[in-house]
Formats: structure tokens, sequence, C-alpha cells
């Protein structure tokens, strides 16, 4: 006998205003009660919960990958703004395919590939496309475009193998505020076959311009180390060059940097750095936002609220249910912290990391 239901798992949605309702009654706050000050003083409790929920350092569903470029001489690079933590960082390196340049609107599309940062390929209209046409049929992994001026584009990675039927493999929407800018693209769902042609079509108000379009395969992946602040300050020589095997993570209060050594050089002027971080959790500001968190945290969430509103609202609140609220509130966050895991090996890190013994 089959049970009716969605079979998706869904719930209806559950909004700020969901969780202030829930939370003020449990914490005995009636609805009368619920005044504008009273909804102030829940957004910031519902802020600062979830700054602790980022602070015990297991949100899954917070983790994000980058691919982030090497510049030439720059050993500084500039994490997203929202970065926590860098929690694990690889050297990518590719083989660059091979192949003939062609631009279907204008430009010197020889620029485009020709291993030289000071030429660039400017077309003479905009809504036009770079590629290569390849000697046989070759996989393309991973894409980057370095910019030759400003300007905001959808870009479309593509396709064929004869120059006319077209297959999208992704897109992607990038702002270049000038000349100089590299952005990477990782290729999911290429062809196991590969393809004759590659190409980026562009979709904006400007001419597309890059000073060079890279065609990659074959990643070769190097884990990278990360230094403490004394093993990075005591390096005698911060600029020495070469491709890079280690990094140090400066959080600063609005957005980290990495300190990478050694300095990116032409050995490095194509690697990549993938980096898997941790991320701030959005905040809420309005009663008909959703909850940056996963369904599994709305119990948690909402009996931290409701023990913290008690404690902060002592007029409105019921402070006699104070305690039952706090073993309410452990039983709700041991259940959503023993579900906030993967089913991987477990591999212990002692953590004697910031500062040399």
């Amino acid at each position: 006998m089959s049970l009716s239901g969605s079979n998706t798992g869904a719930l209806l949605p559950y909004t700020a205003l969901n969780l202030l309702e829930e939370a003020c009654g449990r914490a005995g706050i009636s609805p009368e009660k619920i005044t504008g000050e009273v909804v102030f003083k829940f957004l910031d409790q519902l802020n600062l919960t979830l700054t602790q929920l980022l602070n015990r350092g297991i949100q899954l569903w917070k983790r994000q990958q980058l691919i982030l470029p090497c510049y030439l001489m720059v050993n500084q690079i500039q994490l997203p703004a929202g970065t926590n933590l860098v929690t694990t960082l690889n050297r990518r390196s590719l083989s660059r395919i091979a192949g003939t340049a062609f631009s279907d609107s204008g430009g010197v599309a020889a620029n485009a590939t020709d291993d030289n940062f000071a030429t660039i390929c400017t077309q003479t209209a905009p809504n036009g496309a770079i590629g290569i046409q390849c000697a046989t049929a070759t996989v393309c992994t991973q894409i980057g475009i370095l910019s030759g001026g400003a300007g905001s584009f959808g870009v479309f990675f593509e396709y064929s193998n004869d120059n006319i039927t077209w297959t999208t493999v992704s897109s992607a929407t990038v702002t270049f505020d000038q000349a100089g800018e590299w952005e990477w693209f990782d290729m999911q769902g290429t062809p196991v076959s590969g393809a004759l042609y590659w190409r980026v079509r562009s979709s904006g108000t400007v001419p597309f311009s890059v000073e060079e379009l890279f065609f990659g395969n074959n990643p070769n992946e190097i884990y990278l180390g990360s230094w403490n602040l004394d093993d990075y300050s005591n390096m005698p020589n911060k600029f020495a060059t070469g491709q890079v095997v280690n990094y140090y993570q400066q959080r600063n209060i609005s957005a980290s940097v990495l300190y990478v050594w050694p300095t990116p050089d032409m050995t490095a002027r194509y690697d990549t750095l993938v980096v898997w971080t941790t991320e701030y959790l959005d905040q809420v500001t309005q009663l008909t936002q959703g909850l940056p968190v996963p369904q599994r945290w709305f119990d948690a969430l909402t009996a931290m609220l409701a023990r913290r509103l008690c404690r902060s609202l002592p007029k409105e609140a019921d402070f006699s249910r104070y305690e039952t609220l706090v073993n309410e509130e452990k039983e709700a966050v041991w259940l959503a912290e023993s579900e906030e895991r993967d089913i991987a090996p477990v591999n212990y890190d002692l953590g004697v990391r910031y500062y040399t013994a």
C-alpha cells in the first residue's frame, strides 16, 4: 500500500516570520506583545545566533569551491567577501589545448591564444565568439579568460564538430573592472569524445576583448600546506619566484587575504588555486526572508531563538520557561549537530598550527 505525498522532502517555506511566531510562542510571548521593538530584537538575536552557528565550524552547507588565478609577481590574493576560512587548497596546472584561433566578430584572433599578455583580441561588435579549431577531437576541462578591457558579459562555453551546430556546456556572468583580470571556469559535462571546435560566446553591450583565452585539459593538482604566521613571517625572501607551494591566510574583518609562496612567475602564469572555504551565513533583515540554513536545522534554530528571546525580553516573555527552553535547545542542537556529517572516513588534526613549538 503506497502512502500519499509529494516524495520531494519539501516543506512549506519557513521564513523569519514563521521562526518569530514559533520562537515567541515557546518563550511565552503572546501575539499582542510582538511589537516593532520585539521584531528588531528578534532579528538581532537571529543574526547573532547565525554567527554562533558559524563558530561551531560544522556547517557543511556553507562549504564553497573557488578557482583563484595566479598573477605574475603578486603574492597576495584577495579572497571574496564572505569567506571565513580556507579549509583546503590545491594548485592546479593544466595542459594547453593546441589549435587555430578564430573570431566571428572581428579582432585579431591569433592574439587570444599567442601566450603573450601584451597583445589583445578585441572584437568589433558585441555578442561575438572567440575560440579554437583543433586538429583532432579534444576534451576541454577548464577555460580561462584574461580580460582585455572593462565590461560585463554573459559568457557561454560551447563546442562543435562542424562549426555549425554548437552545444553549450555551461554559462556564467562575469564583470571585468579593467584589463588583465583572470576568470577561470570548470567545464562540467564536457563530451568524453572531445570536440573539434571550442569557443567562448559573449553576450553584452560592448565588444568582447581578451588578452588571452586559455583552453586546457589534463589537470594536475598538488596539495598546498598552510603556514602559521611564524613560519610565513620568518621566510627570508618572500618574493622568491616559482609555482606556489605554501600559503598563509590573514583573516581580516572585511575580506581574508592569502599570502602565497613562492611568488608566481612565468612558470605559474596559467596555474590556478582550487580552494575550499567555509563562508559566513547571510544576515536576515526582513521577516519575509527565508532562513540561510537547511531544513535539518529549523527546529534547532527555533529552540535557540526561543531561549535567547526569553532571556533578552524579560518583560514580554515568561522567564519561568527558561530552564525548559535551555534543555529543549540542548536536545535540538545535539540532534542537528549529529546529522551535520558526511560518511567519509574521519582524519584527526591535532590543530597545533598557530605558533611553532
